[in-house]
Formats: structure tokens, sequence, C-alpha cells
């Protein structure tokens, strides 16, 4: 029995246990903006993301953080610890129209299909500049700056952030 005990503690401070739905805070998949937003979950390294059901409805699940990151309702992904923000799940959900880190992304356009399809570079090889919608009707695109995980810098060419060993500047 005492073998189980130590078992669980690791398993535990591993992040083992299963995340469920019911720990998704808010999380509604009723309208066309609901299914396009991730929200908070009772883990910050986990969201609630919308995704079609066997019955044809859209329905929340879980989704993990990529290792040594926490969700961000405001910038819709999983970002750095130090750009993490607790209280934007626990104070209404703060928001996504404006973020904060987006101003060196003013100048992106997010007009045609391609434009918004493509990731652009940022002043700071950490960050790309991504076209997320601002609202549904009439649909509305904005830029706003994106972080690459830890020890990762955007490439252009290849339209992802890449390890820092392997990384070669392409913007």
């Amino acid at each position: 029995m005492k073998l189980l005990g130590i078992s669980l503690v690791v398993l535990a401070s591993c992040g083992v246990f299963a995340q469920t739905v019911d720990d998704c805070t808010r999380a509604s998949c009723r309208t066309y903006e609901d299914v396009n937003t991730l929200w908070c979950h009772a883990d910050p390294g986990h969201f609630c993301q919308c995704r079609p059901s066997p019955s044809g409805t859209w329905v929340p699940q879980v989704m993990p953080c990529a290792p040594g990151t926490l969700y961000s309702f405001r910038r819709q992904t999983c970002v750095h610890p130090y750009m993490h923000d607790a209280l934007e799940c626990s104070d209404g959900g703060g928001g996504i129209d404006d973020p904060a880190d987006s101003v060196l992304c003013e100048e992106v356009p997010c007009v045609t299909y391609w434009e918004i399809n493509t990731l652009v570079c940022h002043a700071d090889p950490k960050q790309f500049c991504q076209c997320k919608p601002l609202r549904i009707e009439p649909t509305v695109w904005v830029p706003v700056a994106m972080p690459c995980a830890a020890d990762t810098s955007f490439s252009f060419f290849h339209q992802t952030c890449s390890r820092d060993e392997l990384w070669l500047s392409s913007c």
C-alpha cells in the first residue's frame, strides 16, 4: 500500500493524471465564435478546444500545452511562463481583441487568403505575427504576436519555430 501511495505522488507531480472536460472554464461550443475560441482549463498547462463529436455536434476537449508553456486566453495560445497571467482565466476571461505584444505586428496585412494563412516575422525572433479573427460578422482579421516554444526561434522559410541550434534567420 505504501508503494502505491508513493507512485501516486510521483504521477501527480509529473502531471500524469487525466484532465477532464469538467475542469474547462466557461467553455461553450454553441456558436461559430465559440467553436473558434480556445477556452481556459483549471490546469494552466491545458486548454479546452471545441471538437466535432461522432453525433455531429461540437463538444469541448482538453488539449495539452507544449512542455514548459502555459495557456493564455488573451493570446489564444500557450505561452512562456513569464508571459502567463493567471488572472486571465479567473476574471471573466480577459480579451483577445487587443494584445499588448501586437504593436510590432500592426503593419502586417490580414486581408487576402495568403496573408491570413502566412506567418510573418516579428522583430524578436522568439515571436512571430499571425492573423487571428477579431470579429465573425463581418469577418475581420488582425495580426497578433505569438511566442515560439522555449529554445526555438521563428523561421519564415519553414513557417514554424525551429530549434535554436538549427535556426537560420530567414526574415
